[in-house]
């Protein structure tokens, strides 16, 4: 499969989600533009979904009148505390809604919410639709560790999952790995409380099985100490689990950053060992911070829909950006399907 670098993409971004309103949104959209390299911007489009009036005051206090931005008007708006498939029914002129509905309709080609994750997966599901084969889309999440990012999935997409889905789930995780990070052979894992094959869950046995007997770099059960060591480079769970997983590790990068802060205040001299290792503390600062990955990817869908964390900074909407582009332009969801397909074949071979 060829590579979409070359063609033009248009982007929807839910410009009225998040927590921090809209304005920014249209900072993180802006800065896409002006920070990233034109690898990356190179025939990029933005359409922001949102109240026509306030996005056109925004774009103007911020400069990006000469940037490709355009508005598309949406009159409602799903909050965060919005019953997802109600907010979906009740709210059809949503933000969310509507820029769905402009990928439907292939006017778009990815689209990204920093709103509401429930509503966000109601909306891609109803307008894009399951890759065939998929009863589940994951949310796949990426972790910094010591060697190449993990990607984990689910997140929170799927509360309860069967060994079927999560063995889909580790099948729609290696193809991820293969395309955005370029990991050539992707070392897979199931998250458990302990190595042996016997521990866990009778599903977390079952699946065990299942990825032992695959063509898949099955490493085996993976603990959770082992992540962030970069012992596996997918990790497989149910979103109930990723989900606690996922914002564990966010609280990491504010209880370092915190303690820093504490101590270099106790004495002069912890803040002279600052400013000597400053450097070194910006990037072990870079390397948690979860803004440098923006958006995680819903995985088995028939288009593109990054979600990214409702408490989400301007730089984590730019990147949620860089996200979008780097999912669209390696064909994740293409090689899916195909994945999908051979697995799917291999049963009916079998039987």
């Amino acid at each position: 499969m060829v590579p979409k670098v070359s063609e033009p993409l248009t982007i929807a971004v839910d410009a009225m989600g998040g927590d921090y309103g809209p304005s920014v949104i249209v900072q993180g959209v802006v800065q896409f533009f002006r920070d990233c390299k034109k690898s990356v911007t190179e025939n990029v489009a933005i359409k922001l979904v949102g109240d026509r009036d306030i996005l056109s005051r925004l774009l103007s206090r911020s400069g990006g009148a000469k940037l490709p931005l355009s508005i598309q008007h949406a009159s409602q708006v799903i909050t965060m505390n919005d019953h997802p498939a109600e907010a979906i029914k009740n709210k059809p002129d949503s933000s969310m809604v509507v820029m769905a509905g402009l990928q439907k309709k292939g006017l778009v080609q990815a689209m990204v919410s920093p709103g509401n994750t429930g509503a966000m997966m109601a909306a891609s599901l109803f307008a894009l639709g399951r890759i065939e084969g998929v009863p589940r889309p994951a949310i796949a999440a990426t972790l910094p560790t010591q060697n190449n990012p993990t990607v984990v999935l689910d997140v929170g997409a799927n509360v309860g999952c069967n060994a079927r889905q999560l063995f889909q789930f580790a099948l729609m995780g290696e193809v991820y790995s293969k395309c955005v990070f370029g990991i050539e052979n992707p070392r897979v894992s199931l998250l458990n409380v302990g190595n042996e094959r016997t521990k866990g869950p009778s599903v977390i046995q079952d699946v065990y099985g299942m990825l032992k007997d695959s063509r898949l770099n099955f490493l085996g059960n993976i603990e959770g100490d082992g992540i962030l060591k970069g012992e596996a480079d997918v990790v497989i769970c149910d979103g109930f689990v990723g989900n606690i997983l996922l914002k564990t590790f966010e609280s990491i990068a504010d209880l370092v950053g915190g303690s820093l802060y504490l101590e270099m205040r106790r004495h002069w001299a912890s803040r002279a060992g600052f400013l000597l290792m400053r450097h070194s503390f910006s990037k072990l600062w870079e390397r948690l911070d979860s803004a440098e990955y923006g958006g995680a990817p819903l995985l088995g869908l028939n288009g593109v829909s990054i979600v990214a964390h409702g408490s989400s900074t301007s730089k984590a909407i730019r990147n949620a950006m860089v996200a979008a582009c780097d999912f669209y332009r390696s064909g994740v969801s293409d090689m899916i399907k195909q994945e999908i397909h051979n697995f799917d074949n291999l049963r009916l071979e079998k039987k």
